[in-house]
C-alpha cells in the first residue's frame, strides 16, 4: 500500500463503483467457540485519533443498551481512562488494581445507574498503555468470569493503533469506528482499519461520521472512506450513519451525563437511537463469542508487551 496515495485520496471526491471484496488471512481465529453459558454481545467503539467523540458515543450507546438488559462499559483506555466522567461516577478502583494483583476484575465494577456498570481504566498511569501478555491475560480472564452476567458489553477503546487497543477491537463482536469530517480523523480511522484487518481479517467494521454539519457532508466522508479502503485494502467498512454537530453534546459533557439522558430530544440523541437500532441489527448477525473469552485467545503468557 502506498500510504501517501491513501492520505491524498482522503482529501478528494469519492471514487465510484466496486463491490465489497474478501480480505486476506489473519492471525486471529474468527471461528466461534461453543460456550457453556450465554455471554454478552460486545461492541468496541474505536477511533484512529483522540477528539472524535468516541467516549460521548460510548456513553449514550451503553445507556440505550442498558434499557434492554444489564450492560457493562469497559474503559479500555487503560492508562488515561475517562469513561467514568460521562457517567458522573468516580471509581476508587480500576484495572490498575487488577494488574497490581490487589483485586479481581469482578471487584472493580462501579454501578453507574440501573442496569449499567463500569470497569474503569487508570488515570495518568503510563505503564498501563503497554501491558505484558500476562497482564492482558489477567484482564481477559477477569472479564470472561463476569460477562455471563450481562446482556451487552461496550468497549470504550483507546485512540490509536497500539497492540492492546487492536486486541480489544479484534475480540469484540462488532467494531464501530468513529470519525469526523476532519481529514486527520479520516486518515487515522483508515490507519486503525488497516491495523484491525491485519489482526482479524474476517472483521466487517461499521463506521459513523460524528459532528457532521449535514447528511451530505457525512455521505461525502463515507464515500471517501469506502473508496480509499476499497482501493488499498480490497475491503471496505460499512457506513452506519451520521451524528450531527449539536451543542447539546457539550452541555451534556459539562453535566457529566450521557446526551441521551440529558437532552433526549436533541438531534444528537435522536440520531444515537437510530445508530443503536442499526447496531442491534448487526449484533443479531453475530452469535456472541464473549469479549473476555475471545481476548484470551489473542494473548499469551510472555512477560513482554503483547505481540
Amino acid at each position: 500500500m502506498n500510504w501517501d496515495q491513501a492520505r491524498k485520496l482522503l482529501h478528494l471526491s469519492a471514487e465510484s463503483g466496486g463491490g465489497e471484496s474478501p480480505g486476506g488471512g489473519a492471525e486471529f481465529d474468527p471461528r466461534p467457540q461453543v460456550l457453556s453459558e450465554a455471554r454478552a454481545t460486545s461492541i468496541c467503539v474505536a477511533s484512529g485519533k483522540g477528539g472524535t467523540g468516541k467516549s460521548v458515543v460510548t456513553a449514550s450507546l451503553a445507556t440505550i443498551l442498558a434499557r434492554r438488559g444489564r450492560a457493562l462499559i469497559v474503559d479500555a483506555d487503560l492508562g488515561v481512562g475517562n469513561a467514568h466522567i460521562l457517567q458522573n461516577v468516580t471509581p476508587e478502583v480500576s484495572f490498575v488494581d487488577v494488574v497490581d494483583g490487589r483485586l479481581p476484575v469482578a471487584d472493580i465494577r462501579v454501578g453507574c445507574r440501573e442496569n449499567l456498570d463500569l470497569l474503569g481504566g487508570g488515570s495518568g498511569v503510563s505503564r498501563m498503555a503497554g501491558l505484558s501478555s500476562w497482564e492482558m491475560h489477567m484482564l481477559a480472564r477477569g472479564i470472561e468470569a463476569i460477562e455471563t452476567e450481562y446482556r451487552s458489553v461496550v468497549v470504550d477503546s483507546a485512540a490509536g493503533i497500539s497492540n492492546q487497543t487492536i486486541a480489544f477491537a479484534a475480540a469484540s463482536d462488532v467494531v464501530l469506528l468513529v470519525t469526523t469530517p476532519d481529514v486527520t480523523a479520516m486518515t487515522d480511522a483508515y490507519a486503525f482499519l488497516k491495523a484491525l484487518l491485519l489482526r482479524r481479517g474476517d472483521c466487517q467494521p461499521l463506521f459513523v461520521v460524528n459532528r457532521a454539519s449535514s447528511e451530505e457532508e457525512a455521505r461525502g466522508v463515507a464515500d471517501r472512506m469506502i473508496a480509499v479502503s476499497r482501493k488499498f485494502l480490497s475491503r471496505e467498512p460499512r457506513f452506519a450513519g451520521a451524528l450531527p454537530e449539536d451543542r447539546a453534546v457539550s452541555r451534556s459533557v459539562n453535566a457529566r451525563t450521557p446526551t441521551v439522558l440529558a437532552e433526549p430530544g436533541s438531534p444528537f440523541a435522536l440520531s444515537m437511537e437510530l445508530l443503536v437500532a442499526r447496531l442491534l441489527e448487526e449484533l443479531d448477525l453475530h452469535p456472541p463469542r464473549g469479549l473476555g473469552r475471545s481476548l484470551l485467545r489473542t494473548v499469551g503468557y510472555a512477560p513482554g508487551p503483547i505481540a
